[in-house]
């Protein structure tokens, strides 16, 4: 007879870990119990050597579907056990974690499409292994009385599968069944109910059928959903929410039908029928309706995240369009009320259910690179997420700080005591509804973990408001630039001096121009900036970003170049007033960002005078982008400038193909120009290289030449990822101070 106590860390509470250790212990004949502790999962057991043996082996290599072991400690155990059982914990839960939102499981998937199964055709089917966390927790414990689905009280049946350790449903908080559970209304926007139930999917379908733009609430929110194969229903929607331009998701029923729409390769196919069902970036086959796409070469596919829009794309038997419900620039809409009062003017009718939504999320998308997903946003599936860092928690780093991220693309996180608390993607900060939900979030955060900060580290940008917020605590400002190069420092362990290529649209530099196509050395919380792009003049701030027309006159007057291309896109009277401008230094300000230097080159190649979406232009180039075309523009280097006279010459001049493919191929060369002339481990971050032409190339070039390089891995390079650079900076605090 052996006794061994065993302690788990990782991502082991809440999703079905204890009754996963309890069935495996029980197979072999093991004895013992399991708990929830404050760190992990505490296992303590007795039996023979061998079966014990066969416990740890397992214990490591057949998860449930949802947990993550990180760490665990054996150690020599002094009880003897007559029984194996799961026993409640015997600590508070202060940093158990509040996982995201998971898409519906395969064994879910299948009950709800078997008419035998008592919850065939049920739109809120859930077990351990699936459905709402996040979007439904009040505070912890994760128990359901602190949950939105506490108003629904279990039936029998579903309190026994509750109550069994044998049963996926075991603890699974939002457990309910047609009986006991949400149900599903279809409403006019004037609140009148239309039908319930299977014939509210119905009604819904057959109005999506007529062209009609219905609202459907999902896990995080409200969706706007139109027909994807209806060119009236598309232009409608795309009119009614003022978004002319900008490419629009769709939603697929299955793989097969996603494969009718997309070329999917084997990688990619993996990151669709993943738990996390994220949009996903792939090459359109070009068969869908040009508006959906609008001008880009690929388009966001997702497969269905819930029971309900499975059941309603099986009856639909098409592909849906399907974009946030949400004003311009506000956060994602989550109660009829408030989708009634804001967009009543943009859908039609309304899919609602009574289960409430206490914490919005949006989709989360990414590409397929080498394999591995890059994200653009991290939210549903993936967010909030805790990260630890030392996973013996006792020998950690103490202190608590919260990192703010960026104005833009926010996501901000929390240390505290050797773990990471990483929020979901919040948005841009530049409306009041996305600054209230900034607050909300963080409260909960505070409220939920009992969070109590030492300081605070902020943008260095001097209008960076929100540090205003923390008067009372000590504020740590981070240039915008250093911060990208450190998030992706942090993700990848590295402590050496390495050389970040910072490349995006716009951050606060050190000369106080704004900055954005950056090469620095880092090491630690400090950094050089050892080269970057040629200043030229920003003019009217966003008005310049929106109408890039104002970017290609001024780089265009930078260099001396004139051309019919030129006066096309800049109108004659508008060529004097900028002339003015230029000359007087109106309302204008230096910079050397690529991201502005791409949407120039842009404007100038497409004669696109005005943008209406953020990365419009560079995604625009990467659609005419053609690897087959063996051509790169020379961007020259003189000291610490990089002079990109010759792109602009060539845009004048070549074919919008060659053009387009020439100057992603020279920066690509210009990365790694520069990676042979520094030493150093490469950092690539920032916005720009969210291009996937210009990574794939930069990385393919990288691997010739035996350039050591490092990428985000579960953060995006936009600025969503900026917090946790801010985190390192503050890590790099702790240590100072410990060492004192």
């Amino acid at each position: 007879m052996k006794s061994i106590k065993i302690d788990v860390f990782g991502l082991v509470q809440g999703v079905g870990f204890r009754p996963f250790v309890y069935s495996l212990a029980k197979n072999l004949g093991l004895n013992g119990i399991v708990l929830n502790n404050s760190s992990g999962v505490k296992i303590e057991l007795c039996g023979d050597k061998k079966s014990i043996d066969s416990f740890i082996s397992k214990l490591q290599t057949n998860l449930p579907p949802l947990a993550r072991i990180d760490d665990f400690i054996i150690s020599d155990g002094d009880k003897i056990y007559e029984d194996f059982n799961i026993v409640s914990s015997q600590e508070g839960y202060k940093f158990a974690p509040i996982l995201p939102d998971f898409a519906i499981c395969d064994e879910c998937k299948f009950e709800l499409k078997d008419p035998t199964n008592r919850r065939y055709n049920h739109p809120f089917i859930n077990c351990t292994n699936c459905g709402p966390r996040f979007s439904l927790i009040k505070s912890l414990p994760y128990d359901r009385i602190n949950t939105t689905m506490s108003k629904f009280n279990m039936c029998k049946q579903c309190q026994d599968e509750y109550s069994d350790p044998a049963n996926r449903r075991y603890h699974a908080q939002p457990v309910a069944c047609k009986n006991c559970g949400p149900t599903i209304s279809y409403k006019s926007l004037d609140g009148k109910t239309l039908a319930n139930d299977v014939e509210a999917i119905n009604k819904c379908v057959n109005d999506l059928k007529d062209g009609k733009i219905i609202a459907i609430k999902g896990i995080g929110g409200f969706h706007l959903v139109c027909d994807a194969l209806n060119n009236e229903a598309i232009s409608s929607l795309k009119e009614r929410k003022r978004r002319p331009h900008k490419p629009l998701a769709i939603m697929c029923k299955d793989f097969d039908m996603a494969c009718s729409y997309a070329y999917i390769n084997e990688s990619e196919a993996k990151i669709l029928n993943s738990n996390l069902k994220p949009i996903v970036l792939l090459k359109s086959k070009n068969n869908l309706p040009k508006s959906i796409s609008s001008g880009v070469g690929s388009v966001g596919i997702f497969l269905p995240p819930t029971p309900l829009h499975i059941m309603l794309l099986d009856s639909l038997n098409s592909p849906v369009v399907a974009t946030s419900a949400n004003p311009s620039k506000e956060p994602i809409l989550t109660d009829f009320d408030g989708l009634a009062s804001r967009l009543s003017s943009v859908c039609d009718y309304a899919l609602d259910n009574d289960r409430d939504i206490i914490n919005p999320s949006d989709d989360s998308i990414c590409f397929e690179l080498y394999s591995k997903p890059i994200y653009l946003r991290t939210s549903r599936g993936l967010k909030p997420n805790i990260i630890p860092l030392n996973l013996r928690l006792k020998d950690a780093l103490k202190g608590c700080f919260l990192a703010l991220g960026s104005l833009m693309k926010n996501q901000f996180a929390i240390y505290k005591d050797g773990l990471i608390f990483s929020s979901p993607y919040i948005g841009d900060m530049g409306s009041l509804s996305v600054i209230k939900r900034f607050d909300e979030l963080l409260e909960s955060f505070k409220s939920i973990y009992g969070f109590e900060f030492d300081f605070i580290v902020g943008d260095a940008h001097p209008h960076f408001g929100f540090v205003n917020n923390f008067k009372d605590k000590k504020i740590y400002r981070v240039y915008h630039h250093h911060a990208h190069a450190l998030s992706v420092m942090l993700e990848n362990g590295l402590d050496c001096e390495v050389l970040a290529l910072s490349f995006d649209g716009t951050g606060y530099g050190q000369d106080a121009t704004i900055w954005g196509g950056e090469v620095l050395r880092c090491k630690d919380n400090e950094f050089s900036r050892v080269m970057h792009f040629d200043n030229f003049k920003l003019i009217g701030a966003d008005k310049g970003i929106k109408n890039i027309y104002y970017l290609a006159y001024a780089i265009a007057k930078k260099y001396n170049l004139n051309s019919p291309k030129i006066d096309t896109i800049v109108p004659q009277i508008q060529r004097s007033n900028l002339d003015k401008i230029l000359e007087n230094n109106l309302n204008t300000i230096d910079t050397s960002s690529l991201g502005r230097i791409f949407d120039a080159f842009a404007a100038i190649v497409l004669n696109l005078p005005v943008i209406t979406y953020d990365a419009q232009a560079p995604m625009m180039l990467e659609a005419l982008y053609d690897e087959n075309i063996n051509v790169a523009y020379e961007f020259e280097i003189d000291g610490d400038v990089i002079n990109y006279k010759n792109a602009f010459i060539g845009a004048l001049n070549d074919p919008m193909e060659v053009a387009a493919t020439a100057f992603i191929n020279g920066i690509s060369n210009l990365a790694l120009k520069i990676a042979k002339m520094h030493n150093l481990p490469v950092i690539l971050c920032g916005g720009v290289w969210q291009n996937k032409a210009l990574l794939k190339r930069t990385i393919s070039e990288f691997k010739r030449h035996n350039i050591k390089y490092y990428l985000p891995i579960n953060e995006p390079m936009n600025d969503s990822g900026i917090a946790m650079g801010q985190i390192y900076f503050g890590l790099n605090l702790l240590r100072y101070n410990a060492k004192l």
